[in-house]
């Protein structure tokens, strides 16, 4: 159902002129590619979200052999309300970017509406990141409850549009996502049918993206597509964090997004000290910083997700370890000298 709903969106956008056309600079592909990976992701895993909680919900496993629901376990305290409010948000979220991709709008109301979907998803969805854990040592550090409104806002807008950073070369997106639901998975200790629900509905994208049919069949995600996703996944990792029946330590969180947050607080400050927007489109991510340095497509897609996994396994055993928190949040601020110099070194290289 996935791979068709791709198919007809992505003629939908072709005939239409919905496309990302090159411009030398920093769009170096070679034809107009349709913007389709986006809405067709959003209606695949909206629909098989819709079926899958009325199976669950209404315990509809009669219908099915063998049963869903010793197939995939879903609790009985599954936050349905939470997730049915998380789907309806994002998929606001995902037209009013969707708008911005074909008539650029201004920044500001790109980022009014990320703020905005959160604020309703903090009152409507029960979401809101109260419990940091011990992460200075000792007691756990409780939010109150204004304080924990702005970071939570804060959170999830920032890892909104650190993964639509990422989107900058053909397989790394999709890779980053499959690598955030693998980690997320594992701290939950379940593949449930939330995962399986956008892996579903971000396989066809990807196999898309990647050429693998050829470069006719080939498809962008658009910003509203990787802001979508990257808000789906946000409000994700903050409801299991904060969950009352799931035990996921909040600091873990970070390692399973760890190379997509490092780079975009590289980029930021990179912007900062050059002094232009944050917003402002550059070639100052580290797939941009391989693919100067002479590197291809495919090495830079291989190189950057090495490291990515190696960032988020390193982070998921110091869970497995029950390493405590405060440890594993220092190591993981560590990472950002690190990633600077690391950062500074390949510009030096690409500059010789």
């Amino acid at each position: 159902m996935s791979f068709i709903i791709h198919f007809l969106v992505r003629d939908f956008f072709k005939k239409r002129g919905f496309v990302d056309s090159p411009d030398g600079i920093k769009k170096k592909h070679k034809n107009d590619i349709p913007l389709s990976g986006g809405l067709s992701f959003a209606v695949s895993f909206t629909i098989f979200s819709i079926f899958s909680f009325a199976v669950f919900y209404f315990k509809l496993d009669s219908l099915f052999s063998p049963s869903l629901l010793e197939v995939v376990l879903v609790p009985d305290n599954y936050p349905y309300v939470s997730l049915t409010w998380l789907i309806i948000l994002s998929m606001l979220l995902l037209a009013i970017c969707l708008i911005d991709d074909l008539i650029n709008l201004p920044v500001w109301v790109r980022l009014f509406a990320q703020i905005s979907c959160t604020t309703l998803m903090i009152q409507l969805g029960d979401m809101s990141i109260v419990n940091l854990g011990p992460i200075f040592g000792g007691e756990d550090i409780i939010l109150h409850e204004y304080l924990a409104f702005l970071f939570t806002v804060f959170c999830v807008v920032g890892i909104t549009n650190a993964y639509n950073w990422i989107d900058g070369i053909d397989g790394l997106f999709s890779l980053q996502v499959s690598i955030a639901i693998i980690g997320i998975s594992i701290l939950i200790g379940d593949f449930n049918f939330a995962s399986i629900a956008f892996i579903a509905a971000l396989l066809p994208y990807s196999i898309m993206n990647l050429g693998f049919l050829g470069n006719k069949f080939k498809v962008f995600i658009g910003d509203h597509g990787a802001m979508t996703i990257g808000f789906l996944l946000a409000c994700n990792f903050v409801l299991a964090t904060q969950s009352s029946f799931i035990e996921v330590r909040p600091v873990d969180a970070l390692w399973c997004v760890g190379l997509v947050l490092l780079n975009a607080i590289q980029v930021m400050w990179l912007r900062f000290k050059s002094n232009v927007s944050v917003f402002n489109s550059d070639r100052k991510h580290i797939h941009h910083l391989y693919l100067d340095l002479g590197f291809s497509n495919r090495e830079t897609l291989l190189i950057v997700s090495l490291i990515s996994i190696a960032i988020s396994s390193f982070g998921i055993t110091l869970m497995y370890f029950n390493v405590p928190e405060w440890i594993s949040l220092v190591l993981f601020l560590l990472l950002l000298p690190l990633w600077s110099l690391l950062s500074y070194l390949m510009n030096k290289t690409k500059n010789l």
